[in-house]
């Protein structure tokens, strides 16, 4: 169709696909707000798979419109009101995420995300014939996230824990489902520039919330040298994890990738990772998270991230395998050795910031590398 985003030689993210992600950002400072709270000086693990268990969800939603405006936006009248709807239940979701475990409150959290699944998957349905119909399967997706839809809504007849168990269970059989469509869903290969424009603009957002997160905790405190040097530090960290992410970005801009799902779910980790290590941030520089805890959660926050970040290159750029290897072996020693030493919150920060910082002068090593593919474009 000639009006399908997918052929247009120089596709760019839409100014809807931005107020999208804009939203998911807003619905997961909600949830963010979990990792906030420490009772006690303390961060439970039940707390920390509480969050886990509320991002799922809303990055569902986000990767399966994210994977569907990929293939079959055309940025008309019918999409735009299709996403604006789905935009305004994850605001919804994202306002029932503290009272959760009352049960009205969790009713009203489970059919918002059912009817935003629904609603992808009609976009599916009516979006069959976008592609020729090439191989049926944008109806075998529209029908497999209907009954991953239908599997979660039944959650609410049931009681905890039962009704969380079948809830992630209709997530589960949507994820599985299309691992087992895979050579299906590769007759319409990603578009790449843009898939890998949608999770770099997601990720320099959530960059911007970890800033705004150090902004906040700054805001009714009394300076003095531990919280100016976490507040230091801390800008620091994130500033380096942009460097991180976005300085090999044009080694994925210019793969061919099919399902595109290496970097789709790969963030899935990196995005917690992320928040993770923003809530640290945070923590150092009010100075309320028992010091084990912070170490904790640190070398969790850290492989995460990393995890995230490293998978969609190590599996579409196979020469860079070695690098990311023993960079992230090193970074990964450095941290152990940082969160090892017997020193206070901000200095633990300052540690794991050095070792942002090893990693960056790290990748130099395979500058050339890049340099290579950005004189090929």
């Amino acid at each position: 169709m000639k009006d399908l985003k997918y052929f247009d030689a120089h596709r760019r993210a839409t100014w809807l696909e931005l107020f999208f992600d804009l939203i998911f950002v807003v619905a997961l400072s909600d949830a963010g707000e979990i990792l906030s709270e420490t009772p006690g000086g303390h961060i439970a693990l039940g707390q920390l798979l509480h969050y886990v268990m509320v991002f799922l969800p809303l990055w569902w939603i986000w990767a399966g419109h994210t994977i569907y405006a990929n293939r079959f936006d055309t940025d008309s009248r019918q999409h735009r009101l299709s996403t604006l709807l789905i935009m305004f239940l994850m605001i919804v979701i994202s306002a029932q995420i503290l009272g959760a475990r009352d049960h009205a409150h969790y009713a009203w959290a489970v059919a918002c995300y059912c009817g935003a699944r629904l609603i992808i998957a009609a976009m599916y349905f009516v979006s069959k014939r976008k592609h020729h119909d090439r191989g049926g399967f944008a109806t075998q997706v529209g029908a497999v996230f209907s009954i991953g839809a239908a599997i979660s809504l039944a959650s609410i007849l049931l009681e905890p824990p039962w009704s969380y168990a079948v809830f992630y269970a209709g997530i589960v059989f949507d994820m599985a489902a299309l691992v087992l469509l895979d050579k299906r869903l590769n007759v319409v290969p990603m578009h790449t520039p843009h898939l890998v424009e949608r999770v770099g603009l997601l990720t320099i957002i959530m960059l911007g919330e970890s800033v705004f997160s150090i902004s906040a905790a700054l805001a009714d405190i009394t300076w003095n040298q531990s919280n100016v040097i976490a507040a230091i530090s801390g800008f620091t960290m994130v500033s380096a994890i942009w460097w991180i992410y976005y300085d090999s970005f044009p080694l994925l801009e210019h793969r061919r990738l099919t399902t595109g799902h290496s970097i789709v779910y790969s963030h899935f980790f990196l995005f917690i990772g992320l928040e993770i290590l923003a809530s640290l941030i945070r923590h150092a520089i009010l100075g309320d998270l028992d010091p084990n805890d912070f170490r904790k959660l640190t070398a969790v926050g850290t492989v995460l991230f990393f995890l995230g970040k490293q998978y969609g290159y190590y599996m579409e750029v196979p020469k860079l395998r070695p690098y990311l290897l023993s960079n992230t072996a090193a970074v990964f020693a450095l941290t152990a050795v940082v969160l090892m030493l017997p020193i206070g919150l901000e200095g633990m920060l300052v540690g794991i910031t050095v070792t942002m910082i090893c990693y960056v002068l790290l990748n130099l090593r395979y500058r050339h590398l890049v340099r290579g593919e950005q004189a090929l474009a």
